[in-house]
């Protein structure tokens, strides 16, 4: 998993092994709350992971997550504020947590951990869905294209809610698709 994101020392692989912790996560059990200060960034080794915000009394899916993902709430966790969102295990899951503690102190030992910044990359994919002017076609073709897992394992009301349609307008897109 460290080694996807730069090059590392066998001393470093072993200082970051050090740094990490494994957990086992229960379908639903909470990672972050809404209104908690994120202090925690999870590589999802098994399972799945979603971050949902409430939003006028509506519950919108912000992200999905899936094995070899890593799930965290940029805004909380870079600006240290109070989370906007939820993140929950969809199924039992298997995360490594790496605290933002422990990230600094791996980045004041070598600035060869600097190169975990890649992570955080993670978030153009999202960002591209959100931002551009994708028409719900090629919001769906987009994932199916980089992130196809996503499908499998999520029901259709969430996929639909993090594409920001109605569950309506993605049954018919995907009526559509031609594999």
């Amino acid at each position: 998993m460290l080694r996807s994101l730069g090059v590392f020392s066998d001393f470093e692989v072993q200082l970051f092994n050090q740094n990490i912790e494994t957990k086992i996560v229960e379908k639903n059990e909470v990672l972050l709350s809404e209104g908690e200060i994120s202090k925690s960034i999870f590589f999802i080794k098994a399972g799945a992971i979603f971050q949902i915000q409430t939003i006028d009394d509506e519950e919108k899916i912000i992200d999905l997550n899936i094995q070899n993902d890593w799930a965290f709430n940029f805004d909380s966790l870079t600006n240290q504020i109070p989370s906007n969102t939820n993140i929950k295990a969809f199924v039992k899951a298997e995360v490594i947590e790496l605290k933002l503690e422990s990230l600094h102190k791996l980045i004041s030992i070598s600035q060869n951990f600097l190169q975990l910044n890649k992570i955080f990359n993670s978030l153009s994919a999202k960002i591209h869905i959100y931002d551009s002017n994708l028409n719900p076609t090629e919001k769906y073709n987009y994932l199916l294209s980089n992130k196809p897992q996503i499908i499998k394992i999520f029901p259709l009301n969430m996929i639909a809610s993090y594409l920001k349609m109605r569950q309506e307008t993605l049954s018919r897109v995907r009526a559509n698709v031609i594999f």
